[in-house]
Formats: C-alpha cells, structure tokens, sequence
C-alpha cells in the first residue's frame, strides 16, 4: 500500500453540498480500489490563476488515503470521468530518508 494525496477543483457553482458529494464520491472510488481514507480537507471557494472551462473561480478539496500502486492509474481515470471535476492532481506521498553528514567534516 502506498500514500497518496489528491487535490480536485470544482466549478464555480458548486458549494458545501456539492463539496460533500464530492468527497464522498472519491471516498467510495478509493474503497473501491481496495484502499483507506485517512483525511480530507475542504480549502473552500479560490480565484484561479487562469480561467479553466470558462470558470475563474473554483472549489478547492483535498485528500489522504492509501492504496495499492497498481490501482493508481484506474482510480485516476475514474477521477478523470467526473464531470464537476475541473483539475485534479494525484501524487503519490513518499517519506524521503535524511542522510546524516559526517561528524567529521
């Protein structure tokens, strides 16, 4: 299992209740992948740096979870075919190892 966080974008028009469907949504897609939910969190209404599908506002959500790296590319299309989601980004969260410096130098 690896870590992943997920940032999407909806429209303009959407809200707290389209923010909540939303969340939900991409929470019953990474459970059906066989994955885990750890967290979300909604950033809420942001002016976009460029207009993206006529919008220059959009929703902004974000989330934590764990899945199986195999299923990354399938929940990512399945993110794809949502049609309220203007962007979104799928990175995977890696714990980079911290090499000590040598006490002699």
């Amino acid at each position: 299992m690896r870590k992943y966080e997920l940032v999407w974008i909806l429209g303009s028009d959407a809200g707290e209740e389209q923010g909540t469907e939303s969340v939900d949504k991409i929470s019953s897609l990474v459970s059906g992948v066989g994955g885990e939910l750890s967290g979300t969190e909604v950033w809420g209404k942001r002016t976009l740096a460029y207009p993206i599908q006529k919008n220059t506002e959009g929703y902004y959500l974000q989330a934590n979870f764990e899945i199986d790296g195999e299923k990354a590319p399938e929940l990512e299309r399945a993110i794809g075919a949502d049609q309220s989601i203007i962007r979104h980004l799928l990175v995977r969260n890696e714990i980079k190892p911290v090499v000590a410096e040598d006490a002699a130098e």
